[in-house]
């Protein structure tokens, strides 16, 4: 990994703090989840980078990716647990990092939050050449069974690649010893627990509003479908995107996208999100940075404020 790797990591870094800043101006109940996702997303446009996925605006028990569709209505409650989870890329070096708000500062939600911090700094202070991911989980789980809850353990952290979000190795959320990869110079992960008083696993919700080109499929295809096929993949390449994104730079007509997402998730040209709920519906808190090792072996955490 050269200097400018490590310079293009930290480039994106800048733009998700920058976008993290303006979330939290923006966030206050009655304001729109559509205004609010939209501004924030501009915000790292402005920053020299790129969209690395839609911004995710998850509450309460929705765990991830609900992110504002096309006309979305959402407004921000009284009260209750809001994820932002926001990320850019440089060159297709990726910057991934998650907080959580505490919308009228709830004593009791606020333990959630403050485990889920409480973990990602363990996580950080072990996050170095020569540690296995699993004991990364093992301290995480520690600090959120500290505060009387419990790690959501089918999520995690993930290797980042370029152009490639979640590129195959996992960072548990307790300690699983199948994730017994060694982190080495060059790597780098997104680090995200999620804190609950639920059971602590999610499931698939009913609705998805995040997708992503996964290939191209010629059969049995008009020459509109290859037309918007190919728009899509020249656009967002693999990494995931919003429909919002496709209205805004009119790769296909407003009245034509969802039933040619429909119509392109059934040929499997591309994958669904679903949002993920906890599977008691009870709160979720979520933190998360984006985290390099150098070559000589130095920590940067490229999205830390």
């Amino acid at each position: 990994m050269t200097d400018d790797f490590i310079q293009a990591y930290i480039k994106a870094g800048k733009a998700v703090i920058a976008a993290k800043k303006l979330a939290k101006k923006l966030i206050k109940p009655g304001e729109s989840f559509l205004e609010i996702g939209n501004r924030c997303e501009a915000e790292i446009i402005k920053s020299g980078c790129n969209l690395s996925f839609p911004i995710n605006m998850s509450l309460n028990e929705i765990a991830a990716h609900y992110s504002p569709p096309i006309d979305d209505q959402t407004k921000i409650p009284e009260k209750g647990l809001l994820k932002i989870d926001i990320g850019s890329h440089y060159d297709g070096y990726i910057a991934d990092s998650a907080f959580t708000i505490n919308i009228n500062e709830d004593p009791k939600l606020q333990n959630y939050i403050e485990a889920a911090k409480e973990a990602l700094e363990a996580a950080i202070e072990k996050f170095n050449p020569g540690v296995k991911l699993y004991e990364l989980g093992e301290v995480i789980a520690e600090k959120i069974i500290n505060r009387g809850l419990r790690p959501i353990t089918n999520l995690g952290g993930h290797e980042l690649k370029r152009y490639n979000l979640h590129a195959g190795p996992f960072i548990p959320n307790y300690k699983e010893k199948m994730h017994d990869q060694i982190l080495k110079p060059g790597d780098a992960y997104a680090c995200e627990p999620f804190a609950t008083s639920g059971i602590g696993k999610v499931e698939n919700g009913k609705n998805a509003y995040i997708f992503r080109f996964v290939k191209k499929v010629k059969k049995n295809m008009s020459y509109e479908h290859l037309a918007y096929m190919n728009k899509i993949e020249k656009n967002y390449k693999h990494l995931p995107f919003s429909p919002r994104w496709i209205e805004n730079n009119n790769i296909i007509p407003k009245n034509k996208i969802q039933r040619t997402l429909e119509f392109f998730i059934g040929k499997k040209v591309i994958d669904k999100y679903p949002i993920l709920v906890e599977k008691t519906n009870e709160p979720v808190a979520q933190e998360e940075h984006t985290l390099v090792i150098d070559m000589t072996g130095n920590l940067i955490v490229t999205t830390r404020e």
